[in-house]
């Protein structure tokens, strides 16, 4: 059966209808189609809700209001339903304001109930509702107009089987009991607008390679990479076309004082060096000037070791348990983190705080586990039948 598109909104007045009848029904599903290939924030083209069996596709670029529809998304009194929700709330965060509130991830709710870890939309529509969607407007530009009868049909179903969707993981949970730490990540993880502010203080955290600078370089760093965010937002380019991580870590690492010496840095052509380079001397100057960002010495190699073979028998437990709850393992904790859980564990000792397999539901689940495994107070051995390992107390 063909499905129909939804409607497309572009008067002012249809679309505060919409806004009315979602506040009537206190429940909305929401998508987002952005482009941001070619600029810093995300530049929105499409708005989908679906409220009960209707679907509206709101055009933005039509000139309407869309405050309506951020206050849905921060309104306690409505619940807003998405897949894989980080970017669309980024985006009415960044253009709004706007913090989320009563937010459902049907892709975080499906990892929890079984189905996997971030499964993408179609395939969890697929397992919760049997219908197989079409795939062919994937990489479309929805920024063009006018917007096609298949484009339109594929906006809509992005949103047309949300809700029933978590009506249906609904019950899976509740079924497992699993509901309230579902909800409970969804807090964390999706209604903390620290998220989504890009702070440029922080800006050096997401730059890759920077591990192997020293603690001054590491600090020239921090300054860069927030000229870096600073400079991309002001143009509203990407960050990349700034400087890549690449170049940005050679600047650290090198500290040209120069125009000269910036040039002579593999990776930056000669016309941004021409360009850019008072910016980024400058900035170089007060990484030099700063005080220098602490790091803590590397541990002992004998304590590295042991927590390699450590955190495999921990990886090999949390798997275990996530296997025997029926919530996929990578919700729970990845093998870098539990690496970092025992290293700590056998070097200065673990601060609770500082990992987040120790707290909440994860701590529940498999982390006071693990913990207990470091510390010597149960062992796991293998077993011939799933999840091929189990516990075993130890007398300590």
């Amino acid at each position: 059966m063909t499905r129909v598109a939804g409607t497309l909104i572009t008067d002012q007045a249809e679309l505060d209808r919409v806004i009315e009848a979602a506040r009537a029904q206190h429940r909305i599903g929401l998508d987002t189609e952005f482009m941001r290939e070619r600029t810093y924030a995300p530049r929105l083209c499409l708005v989908q809700v679906a409220i009960g069996q209707e679907v509206a596709l709101i055009d933005p670029l039509a000139g309407v209001d869309l405050a309506g529809i951020a206050e849905l998304v921060a309104d306690p009194e409505i619940e807003t339903v998405l897949h894989a929700a980080k970017q669309d709330l980024e985006i009415f965060y960044l253009g709004f304001g706007t913090k989320p509130v009563n937010v459902f991830d049907v892709q975080l709710a499906a990892g929890f109930a079984g189905l996997g870890a971030s499964l993408p939309y179609g395939r969890v529509v697929e397992e919760t509702t049997g219908t197989r969607l079409e795939k062919g407007e994937s990489y479309t530009d929805w920024c063009r107009r006018p917007l096609t009868e298949a484009q339109m049909r594929y906006a809509g179903d992005d949103v047309r089987y949300l809700i029933q969707i978590a009506d249906d993981l609904l019950i899976r949970l509740r079924q497992q009991g699993r509901e309230d730490w579902a909800r409970e990540e969804m807090r964390v993880a999706l209604e903390d607008e620290n998220a989504y502010a890009g702070d440029p203080d922080e800006a050096w955290r997401r730059v890759s390679g920077r591990g192997s600078l020293s603690g001054r370089q590491l600090t020239v760093l921090v300054e860069l990479a927030r000229w870096r965010e600073r400079t991309a937002a002001r143009r509203d380019i990407p960050r990349g076309w700034v400087l890549k991580d690449v170049a940005l870590v050679e600047i650290a690492r090198r500290r040209p004082r120069t125009k000269g010496q910036l040039k002579a840095i593999r990776g930056i052509n000669e016309k941004d060096a021409e360009r850019m380079s008072p910016e980024i001397i400058a900035a170089v100057g007060r990484g030099l000037d700063a005080p220098e960002v602490a790091q803590r010495p590397p541990p002992p190699r004998a304590a590295q070791a042991r927590a390699r073979m450590l955190s495999g028998l921990a990886d090999a437990l949390v798997r275990a348990r996530s296997q025997h709850a029926g919530i996929a393992p990578e919700l729970v904790a990845t093998r870098g983190e539990l690496e970092a859980v025992v290293l700590d564990l056998v070097t200065t000792g673990v601060d609770d705080s500082g990992h987040r397999l120790l707290r909440g539901w994860r701590r529940e689940l498999a982390g006071q586990a693990v913990l207990d495994l470091a510390q010597g107070r149960i062992a796991v051995r293998a077993i011939p039948r799933p999840p091929y390992v189990e516990e075993v107390p130890l007398g300590v």
